[in-house]
């Protein structure tokens, strides 16, 4: 095919929603990235090593928290959000209120602990001023990604690598600023501040011109969820959360633990890769959620063309990382490409039988079976934590890779048959 003839097939391509918003979200993916490592270079530079400690340290509380607190209103969003026509104000509005009443509890909580009971010589020790931002700051943030869930679900997943992408920029911008003053906590205060500004114009966008179109284009065929459909959707998904999120962050600490603080920073790097991976699937699968939930019937199709477009993007990425895996950590220093290559080329590999899970729990969600995600994180989280601690004493910081590998291909063999069921076009009835 002719270069004319792509560029024609890629614009077609983009005018399909399933499409465009899977791309949009591969890319938004990518943005982050790329400005999140650019954000940690500068900052290592401009800021001491114990200032980057802590803010990066507060940074991560500050997202713990959110990502408690919001109950998982995001896949709610994305799930509920196609369909729910003239009730979809009501949704997003009550996802945005209950969440930032938690996210304040929760941050209140934890900001308790660090003003008023740990010594002042801890390096999370808050004053009552900082303790304050802290709390707004973790309240923002937990609107500022709903956000992203919100215009996902109105199909209008476009925006977000703009609205991250700016983010990205006035961060860094305001983190060479504030290098220059005498502001404490300028790294936490950079990550942050940029969210104030950038909450408002895409609140007025969601709620002036993207809801009401979107409520009076699906009110013929509207299906609100019920309060319970609602409430059992988000108690599976939230405790699979739970599971997911205490490993990815419970995982570094454990690596320090049995290898030692050297092997937590080669760990870094690898964990880094393995999670934006993760999330490129993660954003194509939420387009096919929001276009299975409007209609319904068509969803094997959907499906099969999502998997084709992870064939074509997620999985050669994956096999240029591993195959250039020694000249991406020699970046880092010839210590992270003695240790980590082989770590991060057995977490390229999971990849593979990872789509086949991936898939699985994109059907559970559009199915309202979120116990099955639940389950499915535990197993995951904990054959994960469970293979590194039994092996780590042979396998060394590779053990990580190898207990990745395996429970991925354990779960890709058991799921492949629902998942290969599910894709297979439906008879019609007779």
């Amino acid at each position: 095919m002719s270069i004319a003839g792509k560029v024609r097939g890629l614009r077609t391509e983009l005018t399909t929603p399933l499409f465009r918003n899977a791309y949009a979200l591969m890319l938004n993916t990518a943005v982050n990235s790329v400005f999140g490592l650019l954000y940690w270079i500068v900052a290592a530079r401009t800021f001491t090593d114990a200032e980057v400690g802590r803010g990066s340290a507060l940074i991560s509380l500050m997202m713990l928290v959110s990502t408690l607190t919001q109950l998982n209103f995001g896949q709610a969003l994305i799930r509920f959000l196609p369909r729910a026509g003239t009730s979809s104000r009501s949704l997003v509005r009550s996802a945005y209120g209950i969440s930032a009443g938690l996210a304040v509890l929760g941050s209140a909580a934890v900001m308790a602990y660090c003003a008023l009971v740990l010594p002042e010589s801890d390096p999370l020790h808050v004053s009552l001023p900082f303790a304050g931002w802290f709390i707004l700051s973790t309240t923002l943030w937990s609107l500022f990604t709903l956000q992203d869930a919100t215009l996902t679900g109105l199909r209008s997943a476009i925006w977000i690598p703009l609205e991250n992408g700016i983010y990205g920029i006035v961060k860094l911008v305001l983190l060479v600023i504030v290098a220059q003053t005498s502001l404490t906590d300028g790294v936490f205060t950079s990550w942050t501040l940029p969210v104030v500004a950038l909450l408002v114009p895409v609140t007025l966008l969601v709620f002036r011109r993207l809801l009401p179109r979107h409520a009076e284009e699906s009110a013929a065929e509207q299906k609100p969820p019920t309060r319970r459909v609602l409430r059992n959707y988000m108690a599976g998904d939230y405790t699979g959360q739970v599971f997911n999120q205490l490993a990815s962050t419970f995982l570094p600490v454990l690596v320090v633990s049995e290898l030692g603080p050297e092997a937590g920073a080669y760990f870094l790097p690898a964990q880094t890769v393995f999670v934006a991976m993760n999330l490129l699937s993660q954003g194509i699968t939420s387009s096919l959620v929001v276009e299975a939930a409007r209609d319904e019937s068509r969803t094997h199709i959907y499906a099969m063309a999502i998997l084709r477009r992870i064939g074509a993007t997620v999985l050669p990425a994956a096999v240029l990382i591993a195959l250039g895996a020694p000249l991406l950590l020699q970046l880092f220093g010839s210590q992270y490409r003695s240790n980590s290559t082989f770590l991060l080329q057995l977490l390229m590999a999971s990849t593979f039988p990872r789509v086949v899970v991936t898939l699985f729990m994109t059907r559970s969600r559009m199915q309202n079976r979120t116990i099955n995600l639940a389950i499915l994180q535990f197993v995951q989280a904990a054959a994960l934590i469970g293979g590194t601690v039994l092996f780590a004493d042979s396998l060394g910081l590779d053990a990580v890779g190898w207990s990745a590998l395996g429970i991925e291909l354990a779960l890709a063999l058991v799921l492949a048959p629902t998942v290969v069921r599910w894709l297979r076009p439906k008879a019609p009835a007779a």
